[in-house]
């Protein structure tokens, strides 16, 4: 039998990073493991694998990284759903549904905020074409999880036909990197919290500005102060509520 068709990835993949793990990027598979958190050590053959836990920037970053390495086919939603994301049964629906070209919202999931703002269409299309779903949502044991990664390795149809797409960021999303810069120091027990919390109100932040363009005198950089200070006062009382506990 024939070895599977591989095609090089891009220097840095994957080109973004987090709680993501990377095994072998020559690996057909990936796994999201939405709000559950699995160690590669234990998971064979995977390109790479991490939670998603919201529906907007989780999946886009997911997106960005499968896009950017041909090789990757299979997406193996796994894990335990979020509440109120749905950020697993966002991604299945956005690979089936794809998204509404107007409002860039997923089309047919009950997320909270199912927005696809900083992907452009065409890196959603690609991914839609490149990877085929494997519904395991709920599912967290590895060796179930590591049997259907051996049986997608099986099937491996070799490197999408196509060269690694390198989406760049930009837009809205340079106003959102603006916020997360003041998150940069030494807040270790509290980032987790941090972080979620200025996800949520960049994204939101980004909904308000794009809704009231046209009718409010408010600017986004305005706004984005508004979050800003926000956060701030977040990262100086949580240690207060919590010594308060």
């Amino acid at each position: 039998m024939s070895m599977a068709e591989k095609k090089e990835v891009p220097d840095g993949w994957p080109l973004v990073t987090g709680d993501c793990e990377v095994g072998d990027p020559q690996s057909c598979v990936a796994i999201s493991s939405h709000g559950s958190y699995f160690h590669m050590e234990n998971l064979k053959g995977v390109a790479i694998q991490g939670p998603d836990k919201t529906e907007n920037i989780g999946l886009e970053k997911i997106m960005t990284n499968i896009v950017s390495n041909p090789n990757i086919r299979f997406l193996i939603l796994a894990g335990a759903e979020v509440p109120g994301h749905i950020s697993g049964g966002s991604m299945k629906a956005l690979i089936e549904n794809g998204i509404d070209p107007s409002t860039h919202k997923i089309i047919g999931t009950p997320g909270a905020i199912p927005f696809i703002e900083n992907v452009p269409e065409e890196a959603v299309e690609r991914f839609r074409n490149q990877v085929e779903p494997i519904d395991m949502i709920g599912e967290e044991d590895y060796g179930k999880l590591n049997a259907k990664v051996q049986e997608l390795t099986a099937r491996d149809p070799g490197a999408f036909p196509e060269d690694p797409m390198i989406v760049k960021v930009g837009g809205e999303e340079a106003g959102a990197a603006v916020i997360e810069m003041p998150l940069a120091m030494p807040a270790t027990p509290y980032m987790g919290v941090i972080d979620r919390a200025a996800e949520q109100l960049t994204y939101k932040t980004q909904l308000i500005a794009r809704d009231q363009k046209l009718t409010s005198g408010l600017s986004q950089n305005a706004l984005l102060g508004l979050v800003a200070g926000a956060i701030s006062a977040l990262i100086f009382l949580i240690p207060l509520i919590v010594g308060v506990i």
